[in-house]
């Protein structure tokens, strides 16, 4: 009995450091194994697909048309890049989907087309249907700076974004040539039929990486009157769903009507890429021949992108105070807008 245990003893403490010694060279074997599978996963010579990934990152940063790099190198430079790279997508997107008009006019925007039709409910004025055509093209042959601008809906006033949709305008057809676009400066000229010279400069201020500001001065010749206008934008990207900004316009004119004023806040929600939510609360007065408010309003407006990438309907209820001039009575009313849309944008 005690030679067999004596041999069991044997025959464990022999195998013992054997098993230990086979395990430890185990480890290491898999260790290095699954080290050399990495090394060589990242390795853009040895694995062509690794150097697609990372190069497919770089491309897709410049082909993002959101995409920005300053040559200077201060801090509120940086703060721009970042505010374009990171927050211009739903600023952007906001812009283009509503077609917000003070935006399309800078000398950055491309090319348009957009029809639409407006049925109105007016609470007391009944029913009215307007129908308006707005084009941006370039023209054949000549520079891309230089374009041929169809108005109907007079988005030439810095107060088209404050008045009701029945407010009056011209037809305007003329030319635009985008002199200069270039990091937070743009210079547009314009010339139409009327005839009507008009010089306009916008320079953009990021104040942080969610706010950036806007001022735009616009300079024109029409006939023989002479004006000018200032409009002042301040706009916070709270997140990519919702986007505020609050406008304020000043003009002037050398004809009696004098200066006119005016001011809306209007946030912007994201649904999904098909639908979002636009609010808003606007004020426009003047002060000739005396001073009073002549347009207020407040209103929701829902947008949708339907059936085709260039098809869109909008609903939008308003209450909108008026007054046509200073002897008239105030029109307190409510307005029901249906609008459809055909938009081809950078055509």
């Amino acid at each position: 009995m005690l030679a067999k245990c004596l041999s069991l003893l044997l025959v464990f403490g022999c195998y013992s450091p054997f098993a230990a010694a086979a395990q430890a060279s185990e480890v290491p074997a898999e260790v290095e194994t699954r080290e050399s599978q990495t090394q060589t996963a990242a390795d853009p010579e040895n694995n062509p697909e690794a150097d697609v990934s990372l190069n497919s990152g770089d491309e897709d940063e410049e082909d993002d048309p959101c995409y920005s790099e300053s040559q200077m190198e201060g801090r509120i430079d940086k703060a721009f890049n970042y505010l374009n790279t990171k927050f211009c997508q739903p600023a952007i997107w906001f812009d283009s989907f509503f077609v917000d008009d003070r935006v399309e006019d800078d000398a950055r925007a491309g090319t348009i087309v957009r029809w639409y039709n407006d049925f109105s409910y007016y609470e007391k004025e009944g029913f009215k249907y307007r129908a308006n055509l707005n084009a941006r093209l370039n023209l054949p042959g000549v520079t891309k700076r230089l374009k041929l601008i169809l108005d109907s809906t007079g988005e030439d006033d810095p107060f088209a974004f404050i008045k009701s949709t029945d407010a009056n305008s011209e037809r305007d057809i003329g030319l635009r040539y985008d002199w200069y676009a270039k990091d937070r400066v743009s210079f547009n000229i314009k010339a139409n039929f009327k005839p009507k010279v008009e010089a306009r400069w916008r320079y953009t201020y990021p104040i942080s990486d969610s706010t950036v500001t806007r001022l735009t001065q616009k300079l024109y010749q029409e006939k023989k009157v002479t004006g000018e206008s200032t409009e002042f934008d301040i706009e916070h990207a709270f997140n990519e769903t919702f986007v505020a900004r609050w406008s304020a316009a000043a003009q002037y004119e050398n004809r009696d009507n004098g200066w006119e004023f005016g001011s809306s806040f209007k946030v912007y929600q994201y649904i999904n890429n098909k639908q979002a939510l636009s609010y808003q609360a606007g004020i426009y007065g003047v002060d000739e021949p005396y001073h009073y408010v002549k347009d207020a309003s407040i209103s929701v407006t829902y947008r949708q992108n339907y059936a085709r990438d260039w098809l869109f309907f909008a609903i939008t209820p308003e209450y909108n105070w008026s007054k046509e001039d200073e002897f008239s009575m105030r029109i307190n009313q409510f307005i029901l807008t249906f609008t459809v849309e055909v938009l081809f944008q950078n055509v």
